[in-house]
């Protein structure tokens, strides 16, 4: 830890030197929050400096609220500058004194939906520079080196136990394509509300050239479309009151999942699907998260015929790399060219990738090879965490009533205020002043609510309080004016 080394500079302290030369790689969110600190006698010892050097610049290092100390176990990297500090931050008091102002930048709250990187850590463009300066442009060619590539391995053995057709997708484009030769939008679909629908909404504006505007979210607008809670006793009631050809299950959700349910509900689930012959559609996002075992346990029942199982893989990981497997019991005459195109074990022995492919294909390689894919996605989930209870914990600060509402989701949560917004006039005048926040449409709530869907995936976790601060004030400005 701290990779620093120290030159006699005559002009600085010695301890201001170690103290700025930790601060940047702190500031690089270099570490993970939480994570101790190595002891003032062990840094001393290897800095070849005396034990009082070391204690000036780490205190130098809590004053700023970069690092904070445990009586009797040492001192630790601070989840934010700002977490461990009483005293009142005297820009928020200045800034809290005046009209309210939008920030000069935008403060993004989207999360996934611009598409940014949320973790320095492990990220793309870190490990593709240091790959590259390894290996040069061999990183364009197919199977690299003319090894195996742990990648296609990793997506052959994955679930070479679970017997259906499984497609291959590595572009939003190439989804979107699976998908419209797989699901007739035109037929009766059935949504539930609170799961993230984002893709499923998206390709029915496209399929069926019909655009949700002003917030109209169409749902007693459109015949074919129906909208439930996601609650055992209402879905099952519905299905049984009304013809539908496909139901969409989300593993994201801002409420309760059918994949939440006991396995004897889900299983009732499925007879209904074979017996009322529908198609049950499942968007998987957080398979390389943690193994979801009731999926597993869904494909190897005798009920698979109706599953179609969307499994993204790396859109959580690495923000706009959209690619995944669909699972589906289709026999191949039935769907023949999406078949022909997209079969996973034809495209695991592709040797005409092109060098687009082949970057992609090599680099996941390489991450699986010195498993920088574990580390990033154990870093996320920390990082994420710490961010979400930082400005869960300055929000409170800010309002006078408010509550959480947390579904253990890492990328979102909902923040539950004391009235009711229109939320679709709501995200435009937010967007006016430089907040940005999720598409409450793509989780199919309801367009009047006192529900705010917020992320801190996109936020800077060391201007969390900044952020609590002018969200606080852009719901209460909005209030006033409504």
């Amino acid at each position: 830890m701290f990779e620093i080394e120290i030159k006699k500079d005559k002009t600085k302290n010695l301890y201001t030197q170690i103290y700025e030369a930790i601060r940047e790689e702190i500031l690089a969110n270099n570490y993970t929050p939480d994570t101790k600190l190595p002891s003032i006698r062990k840094l001393a010892s290897r800095l070849k400096v005396n034990n009082e050097t070391i204690v000036k610049a780490y205190n130098l290092l809590a004053s700023e609220n970069l690092i904070y100390k445990k009586e009797g176990s040492g001192s630790y990297i601070a989840p934010a500058p700002a977490l461990t500090n009483n005293k009142e931050d005297q820009r928020l008091k200045i800034l809290s004194s005046k009209k309210f102002l939008a920030p000069k930048k935008d403060l993004d709250f989207r999360g996934l939906e611009n598409g940014v990187e949320t973790l320095a850590k492990y990220g793309w463009n870190s490990i593709f520079e240091k790959y590259y300066k390894i290996y040069g442009g061999e990183i364009f060619k197919n199977k690299k080196f003319n090894q195996k590539n742990k990648y296609l391995q990793f997506l052959k053995e994955k679930n070479n136990s679970i017997e259906t057709n499984q497609l291959y997708y590595c572009s939003e484009n190439q989804k979107k394509d699976i998908a419209k030769k797989l699901i007739d939008f035109n037929k009766n679909l059935l949504f539930l509300q609170a799961n993230n629908n984002s893709f499923f909404f998206d390709l029915y504006q496209e399929v069926c050239g019909y655009s949700f505007k002003n917030g109209d979210l169409f749902l007693t607008k459109k015949d074919n479309i129906n909208l439930v809670a996601s609650n055992y006793k209402k879905i099952i009631n519905f299905l049984n009151n009304n013809p539908i050809d496909y139901l969409f299950i989300s593993d994201e959700s801002l409420a309760e999942s059918v994949l939440d349910w006991d396995f004897v509900q889900i299983k009732n689930l499925l007879k209904l699907a074979q017996k009322l012959d529908f198609k049950i559609v499942i968007q998987q996002y957080f398979e390389l998260y943690q193994e979801n075992k009731k999926i597993k346990k869904i494909l190897k029942t005798k009920y698979r015929k109706n599953i179609i199982l969307i499994q993204a893989l790396t859109n959580r990981v690495f923000p706009g790399l959209k690619m995944g497997i669909f699972y589906l019991e289709t026999k191949p005459e039935e769907s023949f060219s999406i078949f022909k195109k997209y079969n996973l074990a034809k495209i695991i022995k592709k040797t005409n990738l092109t060098a687009g492919e082949n970057l992609v294909n090599n680099l996941l390689d390489y991450y699986l090879e010195h498993d920088y894919l574990n580390r990033r996605i154990k870093f996320l989930k920390q990082r994420l965490k710490n961010r979400n209870l930082i400005l869960q914990s300055e929000l409170k600060n800010q309002f006078k009533k408010i509550d959480f509402i947390n579904n253990n989701l890492p990328f979102y949560f909902q923040i539950k205020l004391e009235t009711k917004i229109n939320q679709e006039k709501f995200k435009k005048f937010a967007k006016d002043n430089s907040i940005l926040v999720p598409d409450y449409k793509h989780f199919m709530t309801d367009q009047k609510s006192n529900k705010l869907i917020i992320s801190t995936a996109s936020l800077n976790q060391f201007f969390l309080k900044q952020a609590a601060f002018f969200l606080t004030k852009i719901c209460q400005e909005f209030v006033n004016l409504s």
